[in-house]
């Protein structure tokens, strides 16, 4: 188990910078290139502190930021966000940004497969995913 240490003011910058375009597509990139697995190696402190705040933005604000992505992209950002949810600090219940993302999904006519939902049960603690509260 590792700690790390808590900046206000990172939490203040999270909704403003952190769902761009440039920012997506390297979390999509993790699930690509079959990352998922050294996550925790992968991103550096500055970046597990930063990006955690990902999982309190709103679901609305999610919606806006993830509509334009493909169905495929849409999928590896649940993948990504299943997974990074085991990071410490980065726990996010009924918030999880895998819920709005599997509401497009849904809205678009697209049902998660089997397969990925025993993946999400398998990768993730989180009761809520990938419907949010029923």
């Amino acid at each position: 188990m590792s700690l790390g240490s808590w900046d206000p003011k990172v939490d203040a910058q999270s909704t403003e910078l952190l769902l761009e375009s440039d920012l997506l597509r390297r979390l999509i990139a993790y699930s690509t290139e079959e990352q998922l697995a050294q996550l925790e190696q992968l991103l550096n402190a500055n970046d597990k502190q930063r990006l955690a705040g990902l999982m309190k933005i709103d679901p609305l604000i999610w919606q806006t930021a993830a509509e334009p992505l493909l169905e495929n992209d849409l999928l590896h950002l649940i993948r990504f966000f299943a997974v990074a949810e085991n990071l410490p600090g980065w726990e996010a219940g009924a918030t999880s940004p895998v819920i709005p993302l599997a509401k497009i999904l849904r809205q678009r006519g697209v049902r998660l497969d089997k397969s990925l939902l025993q993946w999400l049960r398998e990768v993730s603690d989180n009761r809520y995913l990938p419907y949010g509260p029923l």
